[in-house]
């Protein structure tokens, strides 16, 4: 890398300098072998995915009356009688395992309470990638009406344990998930749902749910297991590793699985028939609909995550002149849309009719306006919460 390159890119994303030039790099030396892609318009994959919801979520209502379903920040499976719902919060950094009581007479048998709930945790603990999406309903269903194949994507990943971050390696012994399991059973605790209307038919049916708290290091040592091919692509897209760490928590904690109601997938929720088509233009030299399978894979989310923020800041956003006023604008751009942050910071949704005035405002007007005028909640918040995060993995 050239001394100017350094400087270009400090000054780009260091933020110490009020440089105007902007500057297109195009990242060398990318594999450019087409990924398998899908044949689906964007109305019957988004059709196919909210049937697919619908009927599970009926299918859940009998047995639990929130039905909930997998998200970005938590990934939800129930036993296959519907009578035991396990959670992995990526989020809260916790699991939560609501299983039927085990009582004694009247009274709850914490023995074997105990004793259910830590062969809950072992199963949890040798889950796979691949096993997770291949017998996830909504994903089943989905192959079902489209035909696409969803486990077709992940290779060696795809045997990657879920929480492989709570071992020291990446495929621990039987004994090593033993004694995690154990760990994790000890340190679990009850969590007993306050009495309301809407909590009386839960609690009829007798059901009680565990809090297990992982450790609280977990999600920086995840993390560090994306770290080498997360600094691969900041390299070879030009952002700051930082930036893309800090995406990644934003957006799913780190939750390999994360699916959102868009829907978008993975990492960084790579919507497939948007950024996905996007990024892969930029990576392949040919727009392609990535199949969720594809996404799912922590290492290609990234590479396409990457290559969509690059895009954003390098190419669509390249006539902003201040790099903090574009960076601002390709954060926000990167979770809500281009024209949304146009609209608001201009009132109008054009690039080209927004460029001249947003150029005519100082960097610190614009993130104001963005963090207070964004028309969504989450957007508003989400722009403060990445610059957050970027200065946590400073130094990862």
């Amino acid at each position: 890398m050239t001394h100017f390159y350094r400087l270009f890119m400090c000054i780009c994303f260091a933020w110490y300098s009020q440089t105007s030039i902007a500057i297109q790099v195009i990242p060398k030396g990318l594999d450019t072998t087409p990924p398998e892609s899908i044949e689906i318009s964007e109305e019957a994959f988004r059709e196919n995915f909210t049937k697919a919801v619908s009927e599970y979520r009926n299918t859940l209502r009998q047995y639990w009356p929130d039905a909930e379903i997998s998200s970005r920040t938590r990934l939800v499976m129930y036993a296959d009688d519907y009578q035991k719902k396990q959670a992995i919060d990526f989020k809260a950094n916790e699991l939560q395992i609501t299983m039927a009581s085990i009582r004694q007479g009247k009274v709850l048998n914490y023995r074997a309470m105990q004793e259910a709930l830590n062969d809950t945790i072992q199963a949890i603990l040798t889950l796979d990638l691949q096993t997770a999406i291949a017998n996830d309903p909504i994903n089943q269903k989905m192959e079902q009406l489209s035909g696409i194949r969803y486990a077709s994507d992940l290779g060696a990943m795809g045997r990657d344990l879920i929480l492989s971050e709570l071992f020291p390696n990446e495929r621990p012994s039987i004994k090593a998930i033993e004694r995690m399991a154990s760990k994790l059973t000890k340190e679990a605790y009850i969590r007993y749902p306050a009495v309301a209307s809407t909590q009386l038919t839960f609690i009829m049916q007798d059901r009680t749910t565990y809090i297990v708290p992982l450790p609280e290091k977990r999600i920086r040592k995840r993390a560090r297991r994306y770290k080498p091919f997360i600094y691969e692509y900041a390299q070879q897209y030009s952002l700051p590793p930082s930036l893309v760490f800090a995406v990644i928590h934003a957006e799913s904690s780190f939750n390999p699985l994360a699916r959102s109601q868009i829907p978008a997938f993975g990492l960084m929720q790579i919507v497939p028939h948007t950024a996905g088509k996007d990024a892969t233009k930029l990576v392949y030299s040919r727009s392609r609909v990535l199949s969720p399978s594809y996404l799912y894979n922590p290492q290609k989310n990234v590479r396409i995550g990457a290559a969509y923020l690059h895009l954003l800041y390098y190419r669509y956003l390249s006539e902003i002149q201040d790099p903090k006023t574009r960076i601002y604008c390709a954060i926000a751009a990167y979770n809500a849309g281009l024209s949304s942050v146009m609209r608001t910071l201009t009132g109008v949704p054009s690039i080209n009719r927004a460029t001249d005035a947003i150029n005519r405002m100082d960097s610190n007007q614009v993130l104001r306006t963005l963090v207070r005028q964004m028309p969504s909640a989450e957007t508003r918040e989400y722009l403060s919460k990445v610059l957050k995060l970027q200065k946590t993995y400073g130094n990862i």
